[in-house]
């Protein structure tokens, strides 16, 4: 989708050319306005715009020096100019210097709609050239190790996407894994302390070890490997002929391969590592529960040992009892506060009790678990709004604090949703009131500036964005920023004719307007008549 500006002073000739055209259809999806060669240049900082209309006669900056200035900062934009029969031959010369075109007034809208119809038609080549297939093929097949590596380390953390989500992302990086396929973990630990070595040679060594197990796994296993958040190497091997009844022979194998890796890096690269493995387990679904097992195998039996290998043959039940999973997958309860994520939140609290749901074993420790947890997400956000629970939760702030620890299901699953709900009601009208506060400051400044009075002026003084100002005036009032500036400098113009003798020029100039001739042609667009004819009237 495109963006468009249309530049004119005459105002309702913009407005028209705004509100006559089937834009989305076109492809268009906003339309910018500006009454004045200034007001487009100041538009043009902030808007990513594509496509430029212009008036080529307009008080102060030309239409030809606004193409002139666009040309120069912004060469892409694609530019139209509107021009008189008198200014015929002009208009020819400009487009020999980089118009795209030009359009006689007075234009029709489907005069107009056709030529950017056909300007849009040359961006969209102009893209398709941009975006060359084989240049994107290359850079992809570049970032495939990268790709590979991203995706273990959200399944290893328990982000399991939609079964048709992961299968597509496997064929697409060219991954042999497969839903229920059967699968062995190893993980790797690097022994040896690289503080004082360059990030260059120690990513190199890295290289050179998963290269290793790589090209001794390849022959009889897929392989897959990334590096974790505590920087242990995490392998997946998948044997590329598994049948029934060999099992023990493919698990065999696997041991001795992972051994010669492990003796291979010592030998080539003089670096010790240890290492565990896991039994057999199935894929995707049991990634995450055999990754934490690895890691407890590490601190549970390898500890300080260095040059250790440890296979884990003991047949587990995923059962037995653990951590409730989904309370630690990421995004955190806590995590997803911090931007107030409240859907999202509330879908993993949905899943958090699905899970504590599905537990046979399910103790009064889970239930304990659950609400430390979620204490500690509603704590951190009070606090971090500078709010104590009282202020939110009123009287039942009182129960919040004192842990019942013999809640049931139920009772804890009301309890976790009422008070979600609480603090999402609590933002929703904190936001309410910050947005409105804004808007209020936005006004009075306007009313207080109304000569100097600019969108940046007026972004720089409630310490935001041009754009985002621009948009949270067009949201909350249903006008545009400068209709509105408009608007108030033609009130405060009517308030010098009628209580003060000051020339028309100088009133202009009161109200943010150096060229009287400007000022009259918008207060007549504006009233329907010049500021003599109104003070002549009074």
């Amino acid at each position: 989708m495109y963006e468009i500006l249309i530049v004119d002073d005459h105002t309702h000739l913009v407005d028209s050319l705004a509100s006559g055209l089937p834009w989305e259809q076109m492809g268009i999806s906003a339309v910018h306005k500006a009454y004045s060669g200034e007001e487009a240049l100041e538009l043009l900082q902030y808007h990513d715009i594509d496509l430029i209309v212009t008036d080529i006669q307009m008080t102060g900056i030309s239409g030809l020096e606004l193409i002139s200035v666009v040309r120069e900062k912004w060469a892409k934009i694609r530019s139209v100019i509107l021009t008189g029969h008198d200014e015929f031959q002009y208009a020819q010369e400009a487009i020999r210097t980089g118009i795209c075109d030009y359009l006689l007034k007075p234009v029709s809208n489907e005069e107009l709609e056709k030529t950017i119809r056909a300007l849009i038609v040359e961006l969209e080549l102009e893209g398709e050239q941009l975006v060359n297939q084989q240049k994107l093929s290359y850079l992809f097949r570049e970032s495939m190790p990268k790709l590979r590596e991203s995706l273990l380390r959200e399944l290893i953390a328990g982000k399991l996407p939609p079964h048709s989500v992961l299968r597509d992302k496997l064929n697409l990086y060219e991954l042999s894994f497969h839903e229920q396929n059967p699968i062995l973990m190893f993980c790797m630990r690097i022994e040896e302390d690289f503080i004082g070595t360059d990030l260059y040679s120690v990513s190199l060594l890295e290289y050179a070890l998963t290269n290793i197990a790589d090209e001794i796994f390849s022959p009889r296993f897929h392989i897959w490997n990334c590096k974790d958040d505590h920087d242990y190497q995490v392998f997946l091997a998948c044997p590329k002929q598994f049948s029934e009844g060999t099992g023990k022979d493919w698990m065999e194998e696997a041991e001795r391969l992972a051994r010669l890796v492990q003796h291979q890096i010592k030998r080539f690269l003089r670096i010790k590592v240890s290492l565990v493995m896991s039994n057999w387990s199935s894929f995707p679904s049991e990634v995450p529960a055999v990754y934490h097992t690895m890691l407890a195998l590490f601190t549970d039996y390898i500890g300080f040992q260095t040059e250790s290998f440890f296979h884990d043959l003991q047949e587990r039940s995923f059962e037995e009892i653990r951590p409730l999973s989904e309370l630690y997958v990421a995004p955190t309860f806590m995590q997803l506060l911090e931007v107030e994520q409240w859907s999202a939140a509330e879908e993993k609290m949905k899943r958090v009790f699905e899970e504590l749901t599905s537990r046979e074993n399910r103790t009064k420790e889970h239930m304990f678990e659950v609400y430390i947890t979620l204490m500690q997400a509603f704590s951190y956000y009070v606090h971090k709004k500078g709010k104590r629970f009282y202020d939110i939760y009123g009287r039942e702030a009182d129960k919040m604090l004192k842990l019942d620890a013999g809640w049931s299901m139920e009772p804890l699953r009301e309890w976790s949703m009422q008070s979600l709900q609480q603090l999402k009601s609590y933002s929703g009208s904190l936001s309410d009131n910050l947005r409105g506060d804004i808007i209020k400051r936005i006004i009075r400044f306007a009313n207080e500036q109304v000569k100097d009075v600019t969108l940046q002026s007026a972004a720089d003084y409630v310490h935001l964005h041009p754009v985002y100002v621009s948009n949270l005036f067009k949201a909350e009032t249903g006008e545009n920023f400068s209709n509105y500036v408009l608007r108030v400098r033609m009130d405060a113009a009517l308030q010098h004719l009628k209580q003060t003798d000051l020339k028309i020029s100088q009133i202009a100039q009161e109200v943010g307007y150096q060229k009287p001739q400007y000022f009259i042609k918008l207060f007549k667009n504006h009233f329907g008549m010049t500021p003599q004819e109104y003070r002549s009237g009074l």
